[in-house]
């Protein structure tokens, strides 16, 4: 473990139009691999006997020393800090840590969110990003509405449940949510073994099928599909990686995920068995469309899949970033610059497939207001924005 000696400010929320901060306290700065110390010491209060002891011990077991600058994560303590996007000239630099849920690492959008932080530390040096991996977008924008979480992973259906009060959030609709952007799509694939004999959805009704992984958003929308067509599936409740055992050891005819076209979910099936994807007739479309708003058509071309040679008609939700409108315009309007812009080529390496979409155009499809930052960045690059995407607390930046 690397220990220096600095005075830090201890990680702080981000809320009411200003960074909020710890006053200064002398502690020791612990290298990000061990955040985790880091925050479990800082959980129990200052002036403690576990934190004095903890302390303590580290710094006697690994000496404590004036930093000697370097690369890396360490960059991000040196330079001007910012505060509300303005530089803070002359003195030491002060870092402002920030903390952003990202998707499971078991999931193919964790990579784009460890890159997202990368992003934002490059851009800005004198941020401190933590990637906190959640559970989902259900936990990342539970922990968002709390505070706990600057940004976080979301989707379009999560983000208008917790806007509206529906789903996972009945009765309790958080209207301060808000998007700052989307960057990519999750067709909602629906796989059966190819000798099941399933050629639309309807065939489904008596079958043991898994709608999606237990507390996804595929799991909620499939079920919602279901009931919007009339189809009475025995479901198979369970994670996603049992959907799959259960689907290739043949105990359900199918199984359903979102996820990009070409998911592993998908392939790992195919490449036990044969399989089909089940297609939507247009009229089945335009009711699921019209049914849950949270959604739109989408198309999977044919040969994505070893075995599906035609385009498979479905419908999609948005992956994105989230965050509520304590989160200042200023700070908003830095992330998404950094994302769209200034640190693109940055998190494109990594997540190459994000790199081809028209961000712009996923992130006007946004079923709740965006936030401040995001409508000053679009404005800014000439874009026209609806009204009801715009909220109450933007201000125009001249």
């Amino acid at each position: 473990m690397r220990i220096e000696c600095r005075k830090m400010r201890r990680p702080g929320q981000l809320q009411n139009d200003y960074v909020k901060r710890r006053r200064n306290v002398p502690v020791c700065w612990i290298h990000k691999k061990h955040n985790h110390i880091w925050r479990a010491i800082m959980k129990k209060g200052r002036g403690t006997t576990l934190f004095a002891a903890a302390l303590a011990a580290a710094m006697t077991i690994t000496g404590c020393s004036a930093p000697q600058g370097g690369n890396g994560n360490s960059a991000a303590a040196e330079g001007e800090a910012k505060t509300e996007g303005e530089t803070k000239a002359g003195g030491s630099g002060e870092t402002t840590y920030m903390t952003f849920g990202s998707s499971p690492s078991s999931s193919q959008f964790y990579t784009y969110w460890t890159a997202v932080g990368q992003t934002i530390m490059k851009v800005y040096p004198e941020y401190q990003v933590d990637i906190s991996e959640t559970q989902g977008a259900v936990d990342s924008t539970n922990r968002v509405v709390s505070g706990e979480l600057e940004m976080g992973i979301s989707t379009s259906a999560t983000d208008y449940e917790n806007y509206y009060g529906e789903g996972s959030w009945e009765g309790q609709p958080h209207t301060q949510s808000r998007l700052l952007w989307y960057f990519d799509e999750s067709p909602i694939q629906i796989v059966v073994a190819k000798d099941a004999e399933i050629k639309g959805i309807s065939d489904l009704s008596g079958k043991r099928f898994g709608p999606g992984g237990t507390g996804t958003s595929c799991a909620t929308i499939v079920k919602r599909i279901l009931e919007v067509l009339d189809v009475d599936a025995d479901l198979f409740e369970a994670g996603q990686g049992d959907i799959k055992d259960a689907v290739i050891d043949r105990q359900i005819v199918g199984g359903s995920k979102a996820g990009i076209a070409g998911d592993s979910f998908v392939m790992e099936i195919g490449a036990s068995l044969d399989i089909d994807l089940i297609s939507f007739t247009d009229e089945e479309i335009d009711k699921i469309c019209e049914a849950i708003p949270y959604v739109v058509p989408a198309t999977i071309p044919a040969g994505t899949y070893d075995g599906v040679d035609y385009d498979v008609h479905t419908v999609q939700i948005l992956q994105g970033s989230q965050s509520t409108s304590n989160l200042s315009q200023d700070l908003g309007y830095q992330f998404v610059k950094a994302i769209f812009e200034d640190g693109r080529d940055v998190w494109s390496v990594a997540y190459p497939q994000g790199a081809e979409k028209d961000m712009t155009e996923l992130t006007l499809q946004s079923p709740i207001p965006l936030h401040a930052g995001t409508v000053q960045y679009l404005k800014e690059k000439g874009v026209e924005i609806p009204e009801t995407l715009i909220p109450e607390e933007y201000k125009d930046v001249q």
